[in-house]
């Protein structure tokens, strides 16, 4: 983001602290989110004969790895660190099957995976062909604004909503809810700051109205693709390799 542009050129949607907060969060996602890893992994399959592009196997250690290198952008945020123990272990497992599929969407949608058949393929043998489906639905509707996306995924990390699909593990109070709803308020506002400064108040609200439904597909696809084995086993990784990280 040319950050010093945008404070030279208006300075009364957001503030300077906003903008820092903006510019801090869009850059831990860059570092932390494993771009480096994807184009290693596409230049690695790439280099294969045709008939063993993309396999199974492959694609399905590419998703693991993938979402725990999302998650990794969240569990160093300080407004999470800033949490209790508690709280932090009760909002991981609310919302990591959501950070890490939205996460994971915008980053198969930024390296066009979904443009390689095998890929495709692959993807449907592991999270079933209508979560596949679904989700390729995400991705061609996801906005093309990246700076957007990195906000929404800042707001459902701190979502204390319970979603529609039930796991056993995840059910568990907070203590403390009065310390997360202020980070929601900050990072919502924040976005909504970013899109009127963009687009204009019109614009913003056809563009949140979009992601809203957006949304909601993702959900739908999250509800198929827990009928699949392999997606359980791959966010019950990734909330282990979290837990253990932080200590929860």
């Amino acid at each position: 983001i040319p950050t010093l542009n945008l404070l030279e050129s208006d300075q009364s949607i957001l503030s300077v602290d906003q903008w820092n907060l903006l510019s801090n969060l869009v850059h831990r996602f860059d570092e932390n989110s494993g771009y480096a890893f994807v184009e290693r992994f596409i230049d690695q399959q790439n280099r294969l004969p045709l008939k063993l592009r993309f396999k199974h196997s492959s694609v399905n250690d590419f998703f693991t790895s993938m979402k725990r290198n999302i998650q990794l952008v969240f569990e160093k945020n300080r407004h999470f660190l800033s949490l209790s123990h508690h709280d932090r272990t009760a909002l991981l497992r609310s919302t990591v099957e959501y950070t890490t599929s939205v996460g994971g969407m915008f980053t198969v949608r930024q390296y066009k995976l979904f443009d390689y058949p095998p890929f495709y393929e692959s993807a449907e043998m592991i999270f079933q062909p209508s979560a596949a489906k679904l989700t390729k639905c995400v991705i061609d509707q996801l906005d093309p604004d990246n700076t957007f996306i990195k906000l929404v995924l800042a707001i459902v990390a701190f979502s204390t909503i319970n979603y529609t699909v039930y796991r056993k593990n995840i059910q568990i109070g907070f203590t403390n809810i009065k310390a997360i709803l202020p980070i929601q308020d900050m990072y919502t506002d924040l976005t909504w700051r970013y899109l009127l400064y963009k687009y204009g108040h019109r614009e913003a609200v056809i563009r949140f109205s979009k992601l809203l439904r957006c949304l909601f597909l993702v959900i739908w696809a999250i509800v198929e693709a827990h009928e699949s084995q392999k997606f359980t086993e791959m966010i019950d990784y990734v909330i282990e390799q979290t837990e253990q990280t932080l200590c929860l």
